[in-house]
């Protein structure tokens, strides 16, 4: 199967528990686009689903992204103070997220699509370069509105 950008979401939820990100992906699935999800789903196997229909993100998805975090999330524990801080997912999500960009950028140029890409103004691209990524992005989401 070959994933079309234009009709798949990603959901990101760290414990892939609460019922808003699983509403929003079994909503994205009802409308037919392809579900990837981002979670932990060593969170998922030891807690239990908020959602109505008992379901966990990843059992929504088509493509379920193990976040690779503990369940418990925050990573950093200092002596003196029970509780641990930092969230690991914070830093899992970025990471992923920039990993299916590149990817999906890279699949976009081989097979002969050039994306509009926003690029930092420091680079010394023409100055309205960003300004037409905009413009584009706007006509591409105006279509897609029902």
């Amino acid at each position: 199967y070959v994933l079309e950008p234009r009709d798949s979401i990603v959901v990101f939820s760290h414990g892939g528990l609460n019922a808003a990100p699983v509403e929003g992906a079994l909503e994205a699935k009802k409308r037919g686009l392809t579900v990837i999800t981002v979670s932990s789903h060593q969170n998922s196997r030891q807690a239990q689903a908020t959602h109505s229909s008992g379901k966990k993100l990843s059992d929504v998805a088509d493509i379920a992204i193990d976040n690779c975090v503990p369940a418990e999330d925050a990573l950093v524990g200092v002596e003196g103070i029970p509780e641990r801080f930092a969230a690991g997912s914070t830093v899992a999500a970025v990471t992923i997220s920039m990993a299916l960009v590149a990817e999906v950028g890279s699949l976009l140029v081989e097979s002969g699509h050039k994306p509009p890409t926003f690029v930092s103004p420091n680079v010394g691209l023409e100055p309205d370069h960003n300004q037409r990524v905009f413009v584009e992005f706007a006509r591409r989401v105006s279509r897609r509105v029902p």
